[in-house]
């Protein structure tokens, strides 16, 4: 496939984005919510982080390794031994996340025990402790967030975001066999949020401040913004509810709330001078952008991997399966592949959050819950962009899961640098990114073949559809 241009700017000139007012268009090429190597914004335990070099990032890597190859489950136990027995007891876990703390230390447990079952009775009272752990930050949490919703006042991202707050701690309660009454607190709380739209116009999740984690430029945003990523803003939402609903966990409203959302990147999606789809990372407005200069977009303007582009088109992705609305995932794939073939002149840093990884891994995913046509068109595209930054895979990294060496090597295959997605049959890591469940298919409720198309038309070949609801009537709590 021919390698498309795009328009280069020159790297000794900084130039402002004309949609994002304050950011640095030179530079590595990173979503606004990135705080860069090294940190992820805030302070993490030193022990039980997934986002730096640790002990626990090793052991997930050996437990999603043994997932590929069951050699590997031989070296789980000192690793997971090695680990705190006992938890911290602050509420509401200042600082912890799902990549950080009780939450992440039960997600690399889960996975372990998923990918090596011998171990699982052996680690069961440590899963428990963690788990109640997690239940006790986010009862604490949530009763933070309600207090603040009787209030009027507007979030701060921290409060629902993926990376750091509820919706990623949603993320880790999912991967339960049973979720419990938490995570539907939780998903109440969501809805809540996403209807909470009152006079203003503007959603529940628009935050009164700058989208940059030092806040450094706070005085260009005197009207706050809306944050469309998926670590930081409403993709995140998106994606917990529509896994959820997939997953046949669901509670009044829902339906609603996903819809809602869904109409909100419908509303938002833009189209560039090439006629290529896309979506900003942030918009300051409510109301979509009409002059057309606004449109079109750099390469600061689409981040590629987690972080932008692609993470923006998985969740849409999945809400289209949620809801069964064929004309959300083709804008989803449509955007997704436009993300994929841009030229990305400064993308030279490995990883999954803003690095060729994320992006090959994410396009992995959302193909295998395509046809056979629409997955070609991404696989294409991924593999166009490999080709175009293959350089960056013979660099030095280290670090954690998001920017780092963790997440590189969890994303390719044991024996090769080639981006893999898990085997079916053990757990899919990536539910730690908010793209998937842990299982394959789990609580699963078969999708219903549309009138006149065949089971094997309508078959998806992964999780997402396959357990997509065949109607949106919320189930009771």
């Amino acid at each position: 496939m021919a390698r498309r241009s795009g328009r280069r700017r020159c790297p000794g000139r900084l130039r402002r984005n004309p949609c994002h007012p304050g950011r640095n268009a030179g530079g590595p090429v990173r979503g606004l919510g990135c705080p860069g190597s090294g940190g992820e914004g805030f302070e993490h335990p030193r022990v039980l982080t997934l986002l730096a070099d640790s002990p626990l990032a090793t052991a997930l890597y050996v437990a999603v390794r043994a997932g590929q190859s069951p050699g590997f489950a031989g070296a789980l136990p000192p690793l997971l031994d090695w680990l705190p027995s006992t938890l911290s007891n602050d509420v509401p876990g200042e600082g912890e996340s799902a990549f950080c703390g009780a939450a992440a230390f039960a997600s690399v447990l889960r996975i372990a025990a998923t990918n090596a079952p011998h171990l699982a009775k052996e680690y069961r009272q440590r899963l428990d402790a963690a788990d109640a752990r997690v239940d006790t930050i986010v009862q604490a949490r949530l009763k933070t967030a309600r207090d603040r919703l009787q209030t009027g006042t507007r979030p701060a991202r921290a409060e629902f975001s993926l990376r750091q707050g509820l919706t990623g701690l949603g993320m880790c309660l999912l991967q339960r066999p049973d979720p419990g009454p938490q995570l539907r607190d939780l998903l109440d709380y969501l809805v809540e949020l996403v209807s909470g739209f009152g006079g203003t116009g503007r959603p529940g999740w628009w935050v009164d401040d700058s989208p940059l984690p030092d806040l450094s430029d706070r005085q260009e945003w005197p009207h706050g913004h809306a944050d469309l990523t998926l670590p930081d803003g409403s993709a995140g939402i998106l994606a917990l509810l529509s896994l959820a609903w997939c997953d046949g966990v669901r509670v009044p409203g829902m339906d609603v709330a996903i819809k809602s959302l869904a109409e909100w990147y419908r509303r938002h999606l833009r189209t560039d001078e090439r006629g290529d789809p896309w979506w900003p990372e942030v918009v300051t407005d409510p109301e979509p952008v009409t002059r057309p200069e606004l449109h079109l977009r750099e390469a600061s303007q689409l981040v590629p991997g987690w972080c932008g582009g692609l993470g923006i088109a998985r969740s849409v992705q999945l809400a289209g399966i949620a809801l069964g609305d064929r004309d959300l995932r083709d804008a989803a794939v449509a955007a997704a592949r436009a993300a994929l073939l841009w030229e990305f002149p400064e993308f030279f840093r490995p990883g999954l959050c803003h690095g060729p990884q994320g992006a090959e891994f994410i396009a992995l995913r959302m193909a295998a819950d395509e046809s056979d046509d629409d997955a070609c068109r991404l696989l294409g595209a991924a593999a166009a962009m490999r080709a175009i930054t293959h350089d960056v895979k013979s660099l030095t990294v280290r670090g954690g899961l998001l920017d780092g060496s963790l997440g590189v090597l969890v994303s390719q295959a044991s024996n090769e640098a080639r981006t893999v997605l898990p085997p079916t049959d053990s757990a899919q890591w990536d539910c730690l990114l908010g793209i998937t469940t842990i299982r394959a298919s789990s609580r699963a409720v078969p999708a219903r073949p549309s009138p006149g198309k065949s089971p094997q038309d309508q078959r998806s070949r992964t999780s997402a559809s396959a357990r997509a609801a065949p109607s949106m009537q919320p189930s009771s709590p």
